[in-house]
């Protein structure tokens, strides 16, 4: 691959791919390091909704200085083409994890889970919602260290609601009841999500399955957690209970 982006970023290879765009990694050229360069697909480019989503991840990423956010280190436009650069992070997701090793030890379940809390604590005072957290969107570190990225869908305290449809975005397996009903993220959302993917790391799979969206959202509002003490009679009931608070289904009474 030969091509610079920004006169700086000299692209290498492509590392991942999502809904909105591509990331690379690349050479910046200035500092002499490498760096994820992600850069919206072109034809998304003219898309007001894509684009704004875009540059809401740039914004709310940013702002955030964080050892367990992924970093932002610079957002521009190249003929048209709007690309974020970001740190490399050489380990894998959550979720690659968990499907290789299925559940985790409760003591490594456990950091892993610290991590993301205080990753989360950060954005929160920021009045930054993540909205998508799930562990597709959580990064480990060959030495163990967790960041959270994506924050494509991040909802700001001073954002406008792009659509209508805007606030029942984010993964269904990990979304909390009141944002499939539509009554917009807030951050016991994020603490919804977050206990979600506690009961995964515990437990090696997601507490919900079904053959659509649909049944799934419905499942979020309507059953009972599946007993994690089932799958595992060995978990602390302090971890359950952990779990079972952040996952309630009112709001009101999470974290």
């Amino acid at each position: 691959m030969n091509r610079t982006i920004g006169n700086r970023y000299a692209l290498m290879k492509k590392i991942g791919s999502g809904g909105m765009a591509d990331v690379y990694l690349a050479l910046d050229t200035v500092l002499d390091r490498e760096v994820a360069v992600k850069i919206l697909r072109g034809n998304l480019a003219h898309d007001p909704v894509a684009l704004l989503r875009f540059q809401r991840e740039a914004q709310a990423a940013s702002g955030l200085d964080h050892e367990n956010i992924v970093d932002v280190y610079d957002v521009g436009e190249d003929d048209g083409e709007h690309y974020i650069v970001m740190e490399v992070i050489h380990g894998t997701t959550l979720k690659s994890l968990i499907h290789r090793r299925g559940a985790l030890d409760k003591y490594e379940a456990v950091s892993i889970m610290e991590q993301i809390a205080l990753a989360l604590q950060k954005a929160h005072k920021k009045n930054v919602i993540h909205r998508d957290i799930k562990p597709q969107n959580i990064l480990v570190k060959d030495d163990g260290t967790v960041k959270i990225a994506d924050f494509g869908i991040a909802l700001a305290g001073d954002a406008l609601q792009l659509t209508k449809s805007d606030s029942v975005l984010g993964s269904v397996h990990y979304l909390a009841p009141e944002c499939s009903r539509g009554e917009g993220a807030s951050e016991q959302s994020d603490i919804y999500a977050l206990g979600i993917v506690f009961y995964e790391l515990l437990t090696g799979e997601a507490p919900y399955k079904g053959e659509t969206a649909v049944e799934i959202a419905m499942k979020h509002m309507r059953d009972e957690l599946p007993s994690i003490h089932d799958y595992n009679p060995s978990i602390p009931n302090s971890l359950i209970n952990i779990v079972a608070k952040a996952t309630h289904k009112n709001r009101l009474y999470r974290y």
